[in-house]
Formats: C-alpha cells, structure tokens, sequence
C-alpha cells in the first residue's frame, strides 16, 4: 500500500517486538491454510448488535460446530442478531443481555452463560468500545470526552475478562481476543496527526493493559491477543473518519465488515500461547508497538 501516511501500512518487523516474535511465521501459517476451519466450540462475544460484533457472530456460525454467544445490552433490539436467531437454533447461538458498564449486569450474563456453557469457555471476543469526537484537534480536545473514551476502552475489557475468567479456565482453548486499533501504536500514531486524538490514548493504554496482562495470564495456560480490525468504513465508528483518509490516506483501502471478521477470527483460531500480548493486524500481520 502506497500511502501519504506510510504509516498506515502495517509492518511485522517491528523492533519493540522480541527475537521470539520475529520467529513466530504467523503470517506464513495463515498463508498456507486459508481453508482454516475453527474448531474451537465456543465463543462469547460482547458489543455484538451491529458492525464488527455481529460480523464476528455471524462468521463463526458458518462453522456447524461453533456456539456462539452473542452480547449486546438489547439484543431484542438488534434487528442483525434477532435475523441469527431465525436461523441458528438455540444450541448454536445464545442471546444475553450484557450492558458491558454495569458489573451487575457482567455478573448476571456469567451466571446465564454458566448455564450454555458445561465446559466452559475456550473463546472470549472483547469489543465493545466507544469513540467520540474523532477529528477533535488537541486544541478543542473536551476532557470529559478523552475521560470517558479512556475509561470505557480500558476498564470494560478489564470487567469483562476478569467476570469471564471462570468460565474461561475451564475452557478448552483458553484464549481472549481483544479488539483494539492501530491508533493506539505508538508509532504509527506519530504520523496520524489530529486522527481520533482521544481514541487513540485510550488503545494505547488498552494496549499497555493486554501486554501487562497477557504473562500472568499465559501461566495459566491462557492466550490473550490484541487485533486491529482494519479500518472498516462502513461500520459508524469507520465511517466518522472517512473525510480524514480521503485527505491524509486516499490509498487505504476500506476493509469490508465480512473480510475483516473472517481476519480476525481466523487469527484468533490460529493463536497459541507463543502469541501471548502480540498485537496483530486482521491478516495475520504484526503491528509495532
């Protein structure tokens, strides 16, 4: 990708990433399975009534032997979910309320999923996340917005994985996908200048959390994994910058919902504990840090 923000074309040869990393041929691996089939059974996924979340339900359903539990604070109201549930029975896909703010409503969604999954849970999809004024110059920056985008971005994923813990150790798979964006590089964010100020603070400290995290969580056999998306434009998160890369990145291409979800997931299929606190691109590609 030839691009006037160089940048937005992710490399694997970040040097912030260790000799193991660079050994690790992830990309290669995707590259010669692209029939991959996930087998992992189950998979909870939160912020699922529209955009990437739903892409996510959706694409793991196509596998016969995936179940999916799918997330949203009303799923009654999400028209792309109620579509799944006419067409998945209710051993292959499961709609649970979660207001992913509200830890008595993280509490009372472990305690029903408990209820779906005897075995436990081998996949948990983080991502929720929310972005304000993307085009806000450091300048006009609102604070209580910079707050809020920090808050939520880093302390839902904390409630969230530590509510699904449980479950998630009795799992097979044992592994954590969170949904993060190559804004919160920090070296790509230098040369993204007045693009999603705020959000971008918020996914480097999220970033910062998972890479902390993902050591403690390996010792118990666990592999949490952060994923940029791409930039979808089509979703409303994507489509709120679209006037900032026709300007700065004409030459970045817009990830389709469907090619970014079969991406992540094949990701997230492929991940082992060599992978824990990597930060990936929704090829199979590493972002620097």
């Amino acid at each position: 990708m030839s691009s006037s923000c160089p940048f937005l074309e992710v490399s694997d040869n970040s040097s912030n990433n260790t000799a193991a990393d660079h050994n690790f041929s992830f990309t290669a691996r995707l590259e010669t399975q692209n029939t991959l089939s996930i087998t992992m059974p189950s998979f909870l996924i939160t912020g699922s009534s529209r955009g990437l979340g739903l892409a996510f339900a959706t694409e793991l359903l196509k596998t016969p032997a995936n179940k999916v539990i799918a997330t949203a604070r009303n799923t009654a109201g999400s028209a792309g979910l109620q579509a799944l549930a006419t067409k998945y029975t209710k051993n292959r896909l499961v709609l649970i309320d979660l207001d992913v703010t509200n830890p008595t409503s993280i509490k009372n969604a472990v305690v029903e999923a408990e209820k779906h999954l005897p075995d436990g849970l081998d996949n948990l999809i983080s991502n929720a996340g929310i972005a304000t004024d993307p085009l806000a110059s450091f300048d006009n920056l609102d604070l209580d917005d910079l707050k809020k985008e920090v808050e939520f971005n880093t302390t839902t994923p904390i409630n969230i994985i530590r509510g699904f813990l449980p479950l998630i150790r009795k799992g097979n798979a044992k592994k954590i996908l969170v949904v993060t964006s190559q804004l919160g590089s920090i070296e790509i964010g230098f040369h993204m200048v007045n693009l999603s100020n705020a959000y971008s603070v918020a996914k480097a400290a999220l970033n910062m959390l998972i890479r902390k995290w993902s050591p403690v969580l390996k010792s118990e056999g666990i592999t949490a994994v952060l994923i940029h998306p791409g930039w979808v434009g089509d979703t409303d998160m994507g489509s709120s910058i679209a006037d900032w890369v026709a300007q700065n990145a004409p030459d970045l291409r817009s990830v389709p919902e469907e090619e970014s979800a079969e991406g992540c997931m094949k990701v997230l299929g492929k991940a082992t504990l060599e992978d824990a606190g990597l930060f990936y691109n929704f090829d199979g590609t590493k972002i620097p840090w």
